[in-house]
C-alpha cells in the first residue's frame, strides 16, 4: 500500500513539473521597458568605445538621437559620426558615417567595445589625401624615406628611397588600389623599376606588406562592405554600407 501511493505521488509530481516547464516555455517573454537616455551621455560613450579602433590622434564628433535602453539594449535612431580628423593605421583622413536603427550591447559599450544586437543600416563615406598618404607611408615603415605619392585617373604613382641593410635603393612605383572581399582596400604595383645595384630580390613586395591592406573594414565594429573606391585629384574617397 505504502509503495502504490508512493508511485502515484511520484507520477504526479514529475506530470505537474512537466507540465509547468511546457507552459513556461510557451509563455511569451515580458518585454522590457525602454527607458529614455541622455543622448549627451549616448554620445560621450560610443566616442569612447570608437576611439578603441581608430588612432589616438583621431577627433570624433558624435551626434546621438532618440537614445532608450531597456535591459542590455541600447537603441538609437539615428548616430552620426564625424571624423575631422579620422586616423587608421596611421593613415589620416576624414570620415562621414550616418547609422539609422542601431542596437547595441550596453554593457559592452560601457567597456568601451561596440557589439551590434542586430545589423544596422549604415552609410559611410572616408576621405583621404595624397599628402596624408605620404605621411602614413613614412610612419608605418622606418626603410621608406622621403615618399612623395600622387594619384591620378584610378592610378597611384610613388617615389622614394628604400633603405636594406647599409644601402639605399632609390625607385618609383606605380600601382592601384584594389578592394578585396568588399572590406580591405590594399595597394597593387603594376610598375616598379628600383635603382642600385645587387638589388635585394623581393624588395618592393617586402615594403607593400608593412602597409596593405591599408584599409580593413572587417576590423571594424560594424559591418560595412565597400561599395565604391575613387581616386582623383590627389585625393581617394570610399564608399561603404552595411552589409546586413
Amino acid at each position: 500500500m505504502l509503495r502504490s501511493s508512493l508511485k502515484r505521488w511520484l507520477s504526479t509530481a514529475i506530470c505537474g513539473a512537466a507540465a509547468l516547464i511546457l507552459l513556461s516555455s510557451q509563455t511569451p517573454a515580458v518585454p522590457q521597458d525602454r527607458q529614455p537616455m541622455s543622448d549627451e551621455a549616448v554620445q560621450n560613450l560610443v566616442r569612447a568605445a570608437l576611439l578603441q579602433y581608430f588612432d589616438a590622434t583621431s577627433v570624433l564628433e558624435i551626434q546621438a538621437l532618440g537614445s532608450a535602453l531597456a535591459g542590455d539594449v541600447l537603441s538609437i535612431d539615428a548616430l552620426v559620426i564625424n571624423g575631422k580628423p579620422a586616423s587608421f593605421g596611421g593613415f589620416r583622413g576624414e570620415v562621414m558615417a550616418h547609422f539609422t536603427d542601431l542596437q547595441l550591447e550596453m554593457s559592452a559599450l560601457a567597456a568601451r567595445q561596440v557589439k551590434l544586437v542586430r545589423p544596422a543600416r549604415a552609410t559611410v563615406v572616408a576621405k583621404s589625401t595624397a599628402k596624408a598618404v605620404e605621411e602614413g607611408l613614412a610612419k608605418a615603415s622606418t626603410t621608406i624615406l622621403r615618399p612623395t605619392v600622387r594619384f591620378w585617373e584610378g592610378q597611384m604613382e610613388m617615389a622614394a628611397t628604400i633603405r636594406s641593410g647599409d644601402k639605399l635603393y632609390p625607385a618609383q612605383v606605380r600601382a592601384a588600389l584594389a578592394v578585396e572581399g568588399k572590406q580591405r582596400i590594399v595597394v597593387v604595383v603594376t610598375y616598379a623599376l628600383v635603382h642600385g645595384a645587387s638589388v635585394p630580390q623581393g624588395l618592393i613586395e617586402k615594403e607593400l606588406a608593412k602597409i596593405n591592406p591599408v584599409l580593413d573594414l572587417s576590423k571594424m565594429p560594424f559591418n560595412l562592405q565597400i561599395q565604391r573606391l575613387v581616386l582623383h585629384n590627389d585625393a581617394f574617397e570610399v564608399l561603404a554600407t552595411s552589409g546586413g
